[in-house]
């Protein structure tokens, strides 16, 4: 007999049984058709749950790709949300900044004190309070801004650095030890303990500091080295709010050393490696570190190295320029705030060379006499100085070590062990290697302005004789420009006439309702929303409504032959919401709708001329670009050539040379042998003369002798005759 099936729930078998048996049926077939009915059942029953199953899923699956898509629109719609507050954020910036940029126009036209030129530049800029022009904002700090202006006479561009009093934090000021006087100084008008509030400190340290750097430069730097940033100008603000201090400068093009390791270390980039034509482009996210495309030329190390260090040596009083009559007497200028920001770079003007170093920011500048101490709580260094507070000429040697450290490391600074969060200023920091791009040479040469004792460390004139002939012969080998996108950009470019416009009258005031407008448009927009979720929670209430059996919006009210929305058996048509500005069939546009349609047309007309343009432009640089690469090969290949036939020409030049020698040696040697030879010849006739002439005067005595005359006698002969007789009394004895 047939066990039953324990997993099938629906196996009633011996149940039915029991029913049948009790009517004598005992057939074992029935028993199996019984069976087959359930598992039928059971199978039926599962096929059924898989159904329901699927379906369930779509309708999931259905439901999260509906949500997905509503959060992406939600999303989309955000960010161009965003894009809109940013962009009026950064409007209203620009508006700020233009204002303040027409603040300080007015009071500079507004002044009756001259502008004070820097009498020490010859000739000068030029300025009066009425030929400056503001073209842009380079940056912005605590004190001020940096504007950049032009002379409108010259059309020179300078920056106009200004300082305005600030509120800093109460951060307390150090005071010198008791071996320079007391701890305390005694309170006096004069002094700094008289004011009363950290605020007024600060700004009259800011006051000091400002007429400290006009004093170095009109009294210390006076005609200026050529690797200093020159200032040609300066003059008091008086505003309604605040009070300070202006100073223009020589522009400097490139920015500063900081801005040159943030654009190549900080800021990631790939591309073609190209220096110009390329479209550079962010990194990709898990692309290897080895695959950096630039890095910050060895040369140009050298250049800012040498350059920095020709300055110093100027500041210190052992430069050539130093021998002018100006400068006699003058005592060291210790600058102790050198550091990457402060190290300017100006364009050269000439053709495949590096931007002129200029040290700038001279506020902190101190004045000792040749060779002494001074004591000073700097804290502007990158890593302090061992020698720290008791600072010489040299710690601008270390601060210019560590700028240089931070160049040839990728932008990373030193650092020393801490102990108990505090670092010791007398442990070496920890040096790491230089970039591995970089040579031996070079990475030697680094280690000498950071020695670690103060008796050691060379002077700045003393590196610069070192390193000079190293470094220009490596840039002339080695030279590789810097990368355009290296050049900062101005923060803000004012458009053109509109400074004079807003100071005449209220240019901006048409700006800030058009900004208004769209700040009550995006309030509008966040209410409609609101409106839109409203009507969705109604239209879920009525969907609540319905499944509680209520009566629905497309049924008759109240049952009867005619409902409140169609007669008897007429479909009601449900319309989907049009989205906002959507005209019905048949609607005519209104004036407005139609002026929008043109402003838009007419935007997007303007944005393809303008991508047009910009391609034409961009396709007629790269041509010129492509010309002037073709040239330069060309101009290089024709030098090399001109080079080669050069020094062809030196060659047989010198071959010529030694020939012509050669040749003249060979003839003053044959020369030489022919007049040895007369001589012995005229020697050996000169002889044979004086023989002959012996035997005849022999033969002569030898006549007398027999002819009985007496014997001459020396004495009394006449000089000739006395030679011939002591010259043969002498052969005689000879013989």
């Amino acid at each position: 007999m047939q066990a039953p099936d324990a997993k099938n729930k629906f196996d009633y078998t011996d149940e039915v049984l029991e029913i049948i048996r009790g009517k004598d049926v005992s057939d074992e077939s029935i028993k199996q058709k019984l069976r087959g009915i359930f598992t039928k059942i059971i199978a039926d029953v599962e096929a059924d749950g898989d159904n329901l199953m699927a379906e369930y899923e779509k309708v999931i699956k259905e439901e999260e790709e509906a949500q997905a898509s509503a959060e992406a629109k939600a999303k989309a719609e955000s960010a161009e949300a965003k894009g809109k507050r940013e962009a009026r954020a950064e409007r209203r910036l620009i508006h700020e900044d233009t204002e303040a940029a027409v603040e300080i126009m007015r009071t500079i036209h507004q002044t009756t004190a001259p502008l004070r030129h820097n009498k020490w530049r010859k000739p000068n800029a030029g300025f009066t309070n009425k030929n400056i022009r503001i073209i842009g904002k380079i940056g912005q700090g605590g004190f001020g801004a940096v504007y950049l202006i032009e002379n409108i006479e010259t059309k020179v561009q300078y920056a106009m650095k200004t300082q305005l009093k600030r509120e800093n934090d109460d951060e307390p000021m150090m005071t010198p030890p008791a071996w320079r006087g007391a701890e305390t100084p005694p309170v006096t008008p004069s002094s700094e303990a008289s004011k009363r509030s950290a605020k007024a400190m600060k700004e009259r340290h800011l006051i000091t500091k400002r007429f400290n750097e006009t004093k170095c430069y009109l009294q210390y730097i006076r005609s200026s080295h050529p690797s200093i940033c020159n200032l040609e100008a300066f003059f008091d603000l008086e505003q309604p709010e605040d009070n300070g201090h202006c100073h223009i400068f020589e522009y400097c093009q490139w920015g500063n050393l900081e801005n040159i390791v943030k654009q190549y270390y900080d800021t990631p980039r790939w591309g073609t490696g190209e220096p110009e034509g390329s479209i550079w482009t962010h990194k990709p996210k898990d692309m290897p570190t080895i695959y950096k495309h630039a890095a910050i030329p060895e040369a140009f190390i050298w250049h800012v190295y040498m350059q920095t260090t020709d300055a110093l040596s100027f500041l210190h009083g052992d430069h050539e320029l130093n021998k002018k009559p100006e400068f006699h007497s003058r005592n060291q200028v210790i600058v102790l705030d050198i550091k990457l920001d402060n190290i300017f770079l100006k364009n050269s003007g000439k053709a495949n060379t590096y931007p002129t170093v200029k040290i700038g920011d001279f506020g902190e500048a101190t004045y000792v006499p040749y060779g002494e101490l001074r004591w000073h709580d700097t804290g502007n260094t990158v890593c302090v100085a061992p020698e720290e507070p008791y600072l010489s000429a040299k710690y601008d040697v270390w601060c210019v070590g560590m700028s240089l450290y931070i160049l040839s490391h990728s932008g990373r600074r030193p650092k020393r062990t801490e102990v108990d969060g505090k670092e010791d200023k007398k442990d070496k920091p920890n040096w790491g290697l230089c970039d591995p791009q970089l040579s031996k040479v070079l990475a030697k040469e680094l280690e000498k302005p950071r020695e670690m004792e103060v008796e050691k460390r060379l002077t700045a004139a003393q590196i610069l004789d070192h390193i000079r002939p190293i470094a220009e012969e490596t840039i002339r080998l080695t030279y590789r420009p810097l990368q355009n996108w290296a050049r900062p950009e101005l923060q803000v470019i004012f458009e053109e006439g509109i400074i004079e416009r807003v100071e005449e009258g209220g240019a901006l005031s048409d700006i800030t309702e058009s900004e208004e407008e769209e700040e009550e448009e995006d309030v509008d927009d966040d209410d409609d929303d609101d409106d839109d979720d409203d009507d969705d929670d109604n239209d879920d209430d009525d969907d609540d409504d319905e499944d509680e059996g209520g009566v629905t919006g497309n049924e008759p009210s109240g049952g009867g032959e005619v409902g409140a929305v169609g007669g008897v058996g007429e479909e009601v048509e449900i319309r989907p919401p049009r989205p906002p500005g959507t005209l019905d069939p048949g609607e005519n546009k209104t004036e407005e709708q139609l002026a929008k349609e043109r402003l838009a047309k007419e935007r997007l007309r303007r944005q393809q001329e303008e991508e047009l343009r910009r391609q034409q432009q961009d396709e007629l640089t790269r041509q010129q670009e492509e010309k002037l690469r073709r040239q330069q090969q060309e101009e290089k290949l024709r030098r090399q050539q001109q080079d080669e036939l050069i020094r062809q020409q030196e060659e047989e030049l010198g071959r010529q040379q030694e020939e012509e020698s050669r040749r003249q040696q060979e003839e003053e040697l044959r020369r030489r042998q022919e007049e040895e030879l007369k001589r012995r010849q005229k020697e050996e006739l000169r002889r044979q003369q004086e023989d002959k002439l012996i035997k005849q005067q022999e033969e002569e005595l030898r006549r007398q002798q027999e002819e009985g005359q007496p014997e001459e006698i020396t004495s009394l002969a006449p000089p000739r005759k006395r030679r011939l007789i002591r010259c043969r009394k002498l052969r005689a004895y000879r013989e």
